[in-house]
Parts: structure tokens; sequence; C-alpha cells
């Protein structure tokens, strides 16, 4: 099929400036994509932002469909500009693939590579693969030569034209690097000394700038828009972490260190482990809404200003008062000019019909006056407008909020709370009511979680949206759409007053819970589809809804409930270990601390689950944590045990014998889950490939092949290129690269990075060495190391070290290399024969002495060192 996908040019910018003609515009948009895609036989799979992807059958019809959009959207423009009106520029991509149907959807390498091409297109340009330019006919498409396209390698991309089409010249552009800012979808208004001053105090190199000011005066809206101005100097090292689903102080570590991808590490605690993990790069990280928790953000931010190259900008009511701080005062807007443009933006939001006039200035005036210029409670009020002037309102609020008692907490304060209370106050019992039990969500949730967790039993989807839709129109619950699908959440002042309004109802407890068992039943759910043709689906939700899912386990905990915990890990160690989210296996040591735990009937599984976390953090208790799990249930139910175990024998320091005893009894247990039969056959398939190749190593690969075929599942067609490519690469070393680079497509195509594609990298890098493409091997050895260090993946990093040693031997440079493989080693991971040969005939009698110097090195410094050698052979090599 070829696939066509349409994105809005600097849509960010529009939104900010234009919110309420950019809604017309997306609109006007979404309606000529699906106008011309009809009318060309294709189908719109989804809006994703601002944007369209759309499918077709016939490449011709794809191409000619872009070419009908750009031609009618730009003389439409063209009126629009003419006008007055916003007039915006689209930018097109088109590839051409196999792909795999789920439902209403599509999935794999195709779609990621439509992404990625779609990239480098700028404003009123289409481009195009060379898959999709080799089957278009009576098009000019012209050749833009190679582009490389990001985590999957060389491609030739194109640029179609028409003659009626106006065609943007400029150069392909270097595609934006991501990075996990909020998109702002409302103007930034105000606040220009304070945003100045932010940027050139980061410019200048200030560790810490915290941005200090009350509830609701907007401190997290400048914290966006610093990071948003500074990002050109961080890019994808820029990091936001919202710190109100963090319920308590011992969890903002593990917060910040699932923001910034820092796992714990052996010998370190977790803030260490962050600290080493962003020391040596530049970054920028946003801890927002600091308050409830400073003084665990002071303890952990202390040792992370020792990180060089790391810059924070914090948000709170008072500041750290750490060493090095630079506190920017926000406060409210002036009642003047800024609160007054404050008020008619927000208005314009809700009705476009609103404009500031000479009859309605002065109400508005005294609106603003009156919420002493705050931009929370300008925003609630302005929300009214559709039911309210603006005279009625000064009205309402003179009665509401101004007359109110004011306390020595301060003025400002009081004027929010009342704003709170007075907008509260409006909502009928059923919107109240559904707003007070929102406020036990962290981190946002969907219309499904609103409906099971806060309606009453009987009620039904429609109540649910009906309240969510009045809550979203009056402001008291925000609302986004993400990748098609809305999301829900609510601001931080908010959702601290809905939980005092719940705790006082004494709903507080049972909605906790409700909320807990909820999420328990979202893990498990998308567990069963993660082996299946729906896991880039569950992979979205379960990253999406992390923090309710931390959330859940710590109710659970706090409850005492060690059963419904201990669920919970389970069904998420499958999704964690692929995508590397490591906190999982915290949690799961955490339970095997608790009294009497041996005998829970979960506890084979949380020792596997440890034991995967260990081998990932190069700990040292993989084998203990594992081998106490089979020795409480040698069954294995899950196949955590094994699956570490596996890990250890076939990478580690473990013999050849009981690597073979392991993966064989392993299969002849039969595992009872897709997973554990999964993994248990290609482990097999590494094993006979490394130690014993007979015929069964192809019927193993086999076996993989057959439950990818079966399943659909995006990592079942990863892992099957990987033991396939091991097998075929013994008569087709070439075809074997090739089968284990479409694996790496196939583990890119999920939603974030896959254990899997760092596999395949180590395999791809040991045959382009045995090669002898010295540039090849060093860049890729480079590019390797690199990722594993920014996933903070030293498992993955160590077991690399071994080919670098050999791609530095032969660039002249054995000694570092023997340094790495002493590090390897040190942390018990057997570098394959070819390297210590290598090395022996570059060293002779100084290996054993760098080997030992290695073996005291970190993973940290030896990745350094790697990365620094590596730099510089590439420079040699390449002059």
């Amino acid at each position: 099929m070829t696939f066509l996908l349409t994105d809005i040019e600097d849509s960010s910018t529009s939104w900010e400036r234009s919110p309420v003609a950019m809604r017309a515009a997306l609109s006007a948009h979404d309606a000529l994509v699906a106008e011309v895609v009809a009318s060309h036989r294709g189908v719109v799979v989804k809006h994703l932002g601002d944007g369209c992807w759309a499918a077709f059958s016939s490449t011709s019809d794809a191409v000619e469909a872009a070419i009908e959009f750009q031609r009618r959207h730009q003389r439409e423009r063209g009126g629009l500009a003419a006008g007055g009106a916003l007039a915006l520029a689209v930018r097109i991509g088109l590839h051409t693939g196999d792909v795999e149907p789920t439902g209403d959807d599509y999935f794999g390498p195709t779609i990621n590579r439509l992404a990625r091409v779609t990239d480098f297109a700028n404003g009123d340009q289409i481009v195009c693969s060379a898959a999709t330019a080799a089957l278009v006919r009576e098009v000019d498409v012209r050749s833009e030569g190679l582009h490389e396209l990001r985590g999957i390698g060389a491609e030739e991309v194109f640029t179609v034209r028409a003659d009626d089409v106006l065609h943007d010249p400029s150069p392909l552009r270097l595609p934006v690097t991501p990075n996990n800012l909020p998109r702002p979808r409302t103007s930034f208004v105000g606040r220009t000394s304070d945003l100045d001053r932010t940027v050139a105090e980061l410019a200048g190199g200030a560790p810490l700038v915290t941005l200090v000011g009350p509830g609701g005066v907007g401190k997290t809206r400048l914290a966006v828009e610093v990071a948003h101005r500074s990002a050109e100097r961080f890019g994808e090292r820029t990091y936001f972490c919202d710190l109100v689903p963090v319920a308590d102080g011992e969890a903002v570590v593990e917060a910040v260190a699932d923001v910034v991808g820092a796992r714990r590490q052996p010998d370190m605690d977790l803030a260490a482990s962050i600290t080493d993990h962003l020391a040596g790069r530049s970054t920028l990280l946003v801890l927002d809404n600091c308050e409830h928790v400073l003084a665990s953000v002071r303890e952990l931010v202390e040792p992370l200003l020792a990180a060089d190259g790391l810059q924070l900008v914090c948000t709170s009511r008072e500041p750290l008062a750490v060493a090095g701080e630079q506190a920017v005062i926000v406060s409210p807007l002036p009642a003047g000019g800024a609160a007054v443009e404050l008020f008619v933006d927000r208005a314009q939001h809700r009705d476009p019909r609103f404009e500031l006039t000479a009859a309605n200035e002065e109400a508005v005036r005294t609106v603003v006056h009156r919420l002493d210029g705050i931009p929370l409670a300008i925003e609630l009020a302005a929300a009214r407008i559709r039911v309210m002037s603006p005279a009625q309102l000064a009205e309402r609020l003179a009665d509401g909020v101004d007359v109110l008692s004011r306390n020595r907490r301060g003025d400002r304060h009081e004027t929010l709370r009342n704003t709170v209370r007075w907008s509260y106050d409006l909502l009928d019992p059923a919107e109240a009511k559904m707003f007070e039990r929102l406020s036990v969500f962290a981190g946002g949730f969907d219309l499904d979680a609103a409906e099971e967790v806060c309606l009453p039993d009987g009620s039904d989807a429609d109540d649910a949206m009906e309240l969510l839709l009045a809550l979203v129109d009056k402001s008291m619950v925000e609302s986004v759409e993400l990748d098609g699908h809305q999301r829900f959440s609510m601001l931080v002042t908010l959702g601290a007053f809905a939980r005092e309004q719940l705790a006082a109802g004494g709903d507080d407890e049972a909605r906790r819970h409700r909320h807990a068992r909820h999420y328990l039943e979202v893990a498990r759910r998308q567990n069963g589809r993660i082996f299946s043709a729906a896991e880039p689906d569950a992979w979205r939700i379960l990253d999406l809804e992390w923090a309710n899912l931390r959330t859940a386990f710590d109710i659970f905990v706090a409850a005492g409930d060690v059963d419904e915990a201990a669920e919970l890990v389970v069904a998420l160690v499958w999704f964690a270990s692929m995508s590397m989210r490591f906190e999982l296996f915290g949690w799961a040591e955490e339970l095997l601390e608790r009294p009497g735990i041996e005998a829970h009937v979960r506890f084979t599984d949380l020792c596997g689950a440890a034991a995967v976390g260990s081998y990932f953090t190069v700990d040292g208790l993989v084998t203990e944590r594992a081998e106490a799990g089979l020795t409480a249930d040698p069954s294995d139910p899950e196949g955590f045990c094994r699956c570490a175990l596996a890990s250890v024998f076939l990478n580690n320091v473990h013999t050849a014998e009981a690597s073979d005893e392991l993966t064989s009894a392993w299969l002849d247990s039969e595992p009872a889950t897709i997973g554990g039969r999964l993994w248990a056959n290609a482990f097999r398939t590494l094993h006979l490939v490394s130690h014993d190749p007979t015929p069964e190593a192809a019927e193993r690969a086999a076996a993989v092949a057959d439950i990818a075929a079966s399943t659909g599942s995006v990592t079942a067609r990863a892992l099957e290129a990987w033991a396939n490519g091991q097998v075929v690469s013994f008569t087709d070393l070439d075809r074997g690269v090739e089968i284990w680079r479409e694996g790496r497509e196939w583990a890119q195509s999920l939603p974030a990075r896959h254990l899997v594609d760092e596999l395949l990298v180590g395999l791809i890098l040991h045959v382009t060495v045995r090669r002898g493409e010295l540039a090849s091997v060093l860049r890729g050895c480079r590019d390797g190391i690199g990722q594993a260090r920014d996933q903070h993946y030293y498992a993955g990093m160590s077991h690399l070290f071994g080919v670098t040693a050999i791609a530095l031997s032969r660039a002249g440079d054995a000694p570092t290399g023997a340094r790495l493989v002493g590090s390897m080693l040190g942390r018990g991971h057997m570098p394959r024969r070819n390297a210590r040969r290598e090395l022996e005939v570059a060293l002779g009698d100084e290996l054993d002495v760098l080997l030992d110097d290695g073996r005291g090195l970190t993973v940290t410094e030896a990745g350094d060192l790697a990365i620094e050698a590596l730099d510089a052979a590439i420079i040699a090599a390449s002059s």
C-alpha cells in the first residue's frame, strides 16, 4: 500500500499566536484531506495532531491525491491571505510498502519510514521515498539525494512536482529532534521580561533557575515557553517532568529517572544513577510543580548540579534554597494591558465572536482587576463568556470573590482559591461530583477511565462524556488529542482543590481503590495484547498511563494489598523489558522485601522480574534471584527466571554445558505463555548457533517465525529476524545482515526504543567487523554505544565493548580496546574469542596489565573512554 501523511508547517507557532484561527484552519485542512482522499479511492486512517494519515492501494492515486490537495489548499490559502485570515503551508510525505493491518489501523516498518521521510519536507513540498518514486508514472519526480533516516539508515528521498502547484525551492530540511515538552495549545501572553531573563540565565550557564510564584500565576506555561525557546541548544536532551502525579517524596527520584531514561546502576542509588546518566552532555531538565515535595526535590537537585552540562528549570511556590539557584519571581499580570489581553484571548477561545469594545472594556478591566491579574483565575472567568457578559462576570465576581475574607496567607492566594471555589459552586451537582473524583488520576486520563472510576454504578459512557464536555467547556478540565485519542487532565491548582473536596466528602479512599483496580485491569488487558497484532497500541497505552500505573502500585502497597501489587508488576514485566522501563523492576524488588513474601503465589515471578532487572543493570544478582525463584517453583510460570538465566548463560561467564541444559530444559517444560515460548525458542537458537550449529537451530528459528506469523506481534517479528538472521548468516552473510536490518525496522516501528533493536545492532556490528569494514564499524560502534548510553542500558553498552575493542585495535588503539574488554570482564561479560585473539596479537604480554586496568573502570567510565577513542579513530580514518 501507499501511505500519505500531511503535516501543517510550524503549527505550534500558529497555535501560540492565533488559536481561534488555527482551530478553523485545522478543521478546513481535515475536511479537504477527507474530500481529496475519498475522491482518489483512499481512506483517512486517523488524524495526527496537525495532520492526517491516509492509505491507498494504488501509488498513482496517492500521488495524485497529494498533488490535488496542494493545488486546492494553495488556491484557498491565497484567498484567506488576501482576506487577512490565517494562511498555512502544508508538507506531505509518501511511502509505499507492505503493512500489517489490525482493525482500522496499520503498523510496521512502512509506517515508520513514512514518518521519517515526511520529516524532511518543508511546507509546500511533497516528498516521497525511493519505493514510491519507482512506481510513479507521468509525474515529475526528482531525486534530492541520500538522507539519513533517524534510527534507520540512508534513504534516497525524492520531491514530487506539478506545473500548477507551488513548490518551495528550499533544500530538504533536517528533521526536528524530538523531546517530551508539552505542546502549547494557547497563546503566550505577557511575561516578555520574565521569559527573556530566564532564557538569558540559561544561555549564560546558570545551573538552576527556579520560577517562583503563587499557584495559578503561570509558572508552568512560562517554563514550557523557556524550554521551547532554548530547545535549539539542547535538542532531544530537553526533558519535562511534571511532579503533580508524584504522591510522596520517595517517588520524586523514580519519576525523574523515568523521564530522562536513567536506570539504577550497580553500587549506585537511583539519584546517583541519574547524575551518572546525565553527566557530560548538554541537557535541560524542567521540574514542574515542586512545592508539595520540595525537600525531596532539593535532595535530588543538589547532586544533579554536579553533573557537568546539566541545567535545570524548576517551578515552585518558594525557592529551593540550593547553592547556585537563580530565582525568578513570577508575578500576576498587570491588571491593565496583559491581563486584559489574556482575558480577550481566552474568551475568544470559548466564543470566537467575542470582541473587546468600548462598551465592554471597562467591565473586562474590572474583572481582571478583581482577579488580581492571576492568569488561572482570568481563564476560569473567561470560560464563562458564553453565558455571562463581562458586566455580569464583574457583578458575579464582586459577590463571589472580591468580598470574601482574605487572610495572612496572601491576598492573591485567596483570590485564586476563591475564584476556584466560585467556579466550582457554579457547577451543577453531577458536574461537581465528577470534578472531585477526577482528581484521583495521575498524569491524565481517558473517557473509559473517567467512566469506570468516577461514575456511580449503573451510569454509562454518555454520562461521562457529557460531564467531561461540561467541565472542559468551563476550563475546569483540559483536553488534548494525542494520536487520534482524546486525553484529559487537570491543572495542579484545580486538582488540589478537587482533592480537598473529595476528601471532605469521605469518598477519596473508595475512588483511589477504584482507580488502582482499573489500572490493574488496564495492565492485564494490555499485557494480553503485547504479543499480538495490537502490540503497538498496547505500547502506546501503557506508556501514556505509566503515571497512573505507578500510582496504582503505590495505592496497593499503602493498603498492604500485596496480591494486587504483585499482579500489577507481573502484568507489566514483558512491556517493561522490551521497552526498557526499568523502574518496574524496582517495584518487584520492593515487594520481595515484604515479610513472608516467599510464601506468596507470585514469589517466583517476582524473583524472575527482579532477576531480569539485575541483568539489565549489571548488578551481579541475576543468578541468585532467578535460582531462588526456580527453587520455589521449578515450572517458572511466566518464564521470567529462565529468561534472566538464559541471558546470563549465553552472554556472560557460564559454560556451554550450562547453557545447553537450561535452554533445552526450558523448551521441554513447554512454556505456558506466548512470551515464554517466544524467548525459549529464540534463546535456544542463539545457544545452538553459538555452541552447536546443528539443523535444530533452523528448527528453533522457524518456531519463532511461526509465533510471529500466528500472533502478528512486532516484538515477535523483530525476534524472528534476530534468530533467523543468525541461522542464515552461516551460509549467506549478506542475507543475514539484510534480515537483521529488516528486524531493526520492525523494532523501531513501536513507540519507544526496543530491546531487540539493541540486540540486532550488536549482531550487525560483529558481522561488519568480520568483513574488515573499519570505517563502518567505527561509526556503528559509536552510534551503538551512544544509543545504549542514552538509554542508560549498561548491559547492552558493555556487550558492545568487545567488537569496539576489535575496531579500535585495527584503527591503531589496541590499549583502549583492551581496557574496554577488561571492563566487560569486570562486569561478568565474556567477549567473543576473536576480540581476545585480536588484542593478543596487537599487545602481547602488555594485554593482561591493560585488562586489569580496565576491570577497575565503571561502565560509565568505560563508555566515555570508548566514545572518546571512537571519535578520534573516526576522524583519523576519514582524513
